[in-house]
């Protein structure tokens, strides 16, 4: 064990050091205090009193470092195995090239002219080629299953980084929901932005960004619209009724519609 793994477990040793719990209480004597341990009350001298905190401030902080060392081992372990695999994935890439070219070398050989010439030298090629052309086989087959492998757990990180921003959007946006994602998706795809390029998009800033605008569009769209009833509804055919409805009485472009209406139903029926 080198000097590194013996520290560790020094540290991980005081990690697991039995708790004290002190009494705090103002009555109790100045040259006396409670010390509980392991379940069992002890009245200790008060002049052993700091040595007793400062062992248990230096046990807290060894709990913490222990912890955050265990931490960084399990990270380190991670990036290593990631690369380990990346490496081997690369190397085999190689290896799967440097076969293909070998076999393609085999595809000009003319097998029953050669085995007529020399049978034992032609079985053993044909051996040589069939064990080529297993190996290859069984590499691509590895390499087809690292690269599924890699692209699930690619998925997974990518569904694990939007389900947080999701979680960020619902703080930030007031009344986000998957409808309003839904919507924004939808908004996004009418400019040309594709779902795959959505799906890469997990920095809550650019959702922010995107809603925004969608809220602009939406608040211009309702605004047109407004307009337009507006001028539907000022734009009505002038009605000239003769006599007495012609008068302050009658009808007038100025009047609201219901009351519009009733005073030209009454002129009807009075010009009739």
């Amino acid at each position: 064990m080198d000097y590194e793994d013996t520290k560790n477990a020094g540290e991980d040793d005081a990690a697991h050091t039995s708790t004290a719990t002190y009494d705090q209480d103002d009555d109790a004597p100045d040259d006396t205090f409670d010390l509980e341990l392991d379940g069992k009350v002890h009245t200790l001298p008060g002049a052993l009193k700091g040595a007793f905190l400062r062992q248990a401030d230096y046990t807290r902080k060894t709990q913490e470092l222990a912890h955050h060392r265990r931490a960084l081992v399990a990270e380190r372990q991670a990036v290593a195995a990631q690369a380990q695999a990346v490496g081997q994935a690369s190397h085999d890439r190689v290896q799967l090239a440097a076969l293909d070219h070998q076999l393609q070398a085999f595809q000009g050989v003319d097998w029953q002219t050669y085995a007529a010439q020399d049978p034992k030298g032609t079985q053993a090629m044909w051996s040589q080629y069939q064990a080529m052309a297993q190996a290859r086989d069984g590499l691509a087959q590895a390499l087809a299953h690292h690269t599924a492998r890699g692209e699930l757990q690619a998925a997974r990180d990518a569904a694990a980084k939007m389900a947080e921003t999701g979680r960020t959007l619902s703080q930030d946006i007031e009344g986000w929901s998957p409808e309003v994602a839904a919507k924004l998706v939808e908004y996004a795809k009418a400019f040309g932005v594709t779902h795959e390029e959505l799906a890469q998009m997990a920095d809550p800033r650019l959702w922010k960004v995107l809603h925004k605008a969608y809220q602009a569009d939406q608040a211009s769209q309702q605004a047109g619209a407004a307009n337009a009833a507006a001028k539907a509804q000022a734009v009505r055919p002038a009605v000239t009724v003769a006599g007495s409805a012609a008068g302050g009485g009658g009808v007038r472009d100025e009047l609201g519609t219901k009351e519009w209406m009733q005073r030209r139903n009454d002129a009807l029926r009075k010009g009739r």
